[in-house]
């Protein structure tokens, strides 16, 4: 029972009536009757002393007659006083409860009394209190259905992300797969091509593999982070490492658009996860540079009062027109301008910006728009600046060579066109290749190897259910080493973005590329894990 409701109850009195009403109408009504009667008193004691001498037995005889008289007829007007307001405040006291039961959603039923004024009131109220628990019967049937159906639309609404995510993760492995084969053979071809023609030709070919790749590198993130298999690794960043990968990324893009990519060096450090901050820089980078037809692309650091770390990417593009600045960050919207090539800048789906916004989500950073129409526009990344002694350590630099000619790299991929395109491309690195479509295969391709190969890639998904990661540690047990540590580097590269899959890669702990992989990355990559491999017992 509600506590107001307790409260009233403990209110009423045992026989049914409310002392605070009793009280107002024993002094609105006893009261001036018995200060009445003992005005009358005064006037018969008055009356009573001109009859008779003050000092006769008569005159004190008279008075107490009057005082007896008065008591009495206090003791009447008492009694009736007290009968009458009882009798009046008992159905005021039932109208109450009655009112207050309605509102507590009780339904009421009131004795009807012969009275045509309070018969009328109780009637009124019984069918108030009728048509109220009606009305709230309708209103909870009303509500129960609704909510059923926002449960089933939200269902059904689950139940869609949830497809969706399922199809963009099946087509960004299905479609990537071919795409990471004409990667590797245009690589290839254009690796040892010497005639200008044919060169330029490839060059085209690459463009436009280049275009594709970023498509389905937008697809890939929005399926992954969809299905929240994306994690933040908050850690202290050194802002101007990151500003090195992405000038790397796009310079030779911005260039051969005519373009200036002007990257500012900082002293900066952040809090944040590396990954996600290249992955949210590379996409406006890329973004600007579709967008600008002449002029450049600024990417610098503004310290903030705050105490933040504000990095902004500029462009001397055409700017965004102020109705569109709020839905630029919404999947698959783009702006669209009047006189404009079709296949202008090579044109996305509008993912860019959506996958920043979700990005920046997971690493708590905040994203702001400003644009002038036909001046540019800037994007700016608020981020919270390192820890204290992060930001006075600059680590030492590691120059890694890019020559990798001479590694002794194992190859193993079920997708024949892939194992071609990447054993043609390393070959012409001068790379010593074996390449393997299973285990067994890659077993059997390593017989002519007394040591392990410097370097073993794999793809996650093969055939019969095996997996990329299965296959690396039976190297590792084949040369009697520990499959979880062994002593030769290791890389997975998969279109796959299941949470299953992902999850197993991450309990792995093996370094992994996303199709379709670009020769530099790979190349990077393959570097990268060699050196770290071979950096480990020391």
């Amino acid at each position: 029972m509600p506590q107001a409701s307790h409260d009233r109850e403990t209110a009423i009195s045992r026989d049914g009536y409310s002392p605070p009403v009793l009280r107002y109408l024993a002094l609105r009504i006893i009261l001036p009757m018995l200060l009445v009667s003992l005005a009358l008193f005064c006037l018969l004691a008055y009356d009573a002393g001109k009859l008779y001498p003050a000092s006769s037995p008569q005159h004190v005889a008279a008075l107490w007659r009057s005082g007896i008289l008065l008591l009495i007829g206090l003791a009447m007007v008492v009694v009736f006083g007290w009968w009458t307001a009882k009798r009046a405040i008992r159905p005021i006291t039932e109208l109450t409860h009655a009112i207050e039961r309605i509102g507590e959603g009780e339904v009421v039923r009131l004795d009807v009394e012969r009275s045509e004024i309070l018969g009328r009131l109780q009637r009124g109220i019984n069918d108030a209190s009728l048509m109220l628990a009606r009305s709230r019967n309708r209103m909870e049937s009303e509500l129960g259905r609704t909510s059923v159906e926002l449960a089933d639309k939200n269902a059904r609404l689950e139940a869609a992300s949830q497809s969706r995510s399922r199809f963009l993760a099946a087509a960004s492995h299905d479609l990537r797969q071919p795409l990471y084969a004409l990667t590797l053979f245009s690589s290839a071809l254009r690796a040892g091509e010497t005639d200008p023609t044919k060169l330029t030709r490839v060059l085209r070919i690459e463009e436009c593999v280049a275009s594709l790749d970023q498509l389905f590198s937008e697809l890939l993130d929005l399926s992954r982070l969809e299905a929240g298999v994306m994690h933040a690794a908050m850690s202290d960043v050194r802002v101007d490492d990151v500003f090195d990968e992405v000038s790397r990324n796009f310079r030779i893009m911005a260039e051969s658009r005519g373009l200036r990519l002007i990257v500012r060096k900082t002293d900066a450090w952040v809090r944040t996860d590396r990954t996600m901050l290249a992955r949210i820089l590379n996409n406006l980078i890329s973004n600007a540079l579709r967008y600008t037809a002449t002029g450049g692309v600024l990417l610098g650091v503004r310290f903030q009062a705050s105490g933040q770390v504000r990095i902004d990417v500029w462009d001397s593009g055409r700017g965004i027109e102020p109705e569109h600045q709020q839905r630029v960050f919404d999947e698959f919207y783009q702006v669209t301008v009047a006189n404009e090539h079709s296949g202008e800048r090579q044109r996305g789906l509008g993912l860019g910006l959506a996958t920043v916004r979700k990005l920046a989500e997971l690493v708590d950073c905040q994203v702001q728009l400003a644009s002038w129409p036909q001046r540019g526009t800037r994007i700016s990344v608020l981020l919270a600046p390192a820890s204290g002694t992060s930001a006075s350590r600059i680590p030492d630099q590691i120059d890694i060579p890019l020559d990798i000619s001479g590694l002794r790299v194992l190859v193993v991929d079920d997708e024949p066109n892939i194992l071609e395109g990447l054993s043609a491309l390393l070959q012409e690195w001068g790379c010593d290749i074996r390449a393997a479509e299973n285990e067994a295969q890659a077993i059997e391709m390593l017989s002519g190897w007394d040591r392990p190969p410097d370097l073993a890639i794999s793809d996650l998904r093969l055939r019969e259910g095996r997996s990329g990661v299965d296959v690396l540690r039976a190297v590792a047990r084949h040369y009697g080493q520990d499959p979880q540590k062994p002593g030769f580097a290791r890389l997975l590269v998969t279109g796959e973005t299941r949470s299953d899959r992902i999850g197993e890669i991450a309990a792995s702990r093996i370094p992994v590329l996303f199709k379709p992989v670009s020769p530099q990355k790979l190349r990077e990559a393959m570097l990268a894990s060699v050196f770290a491999s071979r950096a480990a017992p020391q």
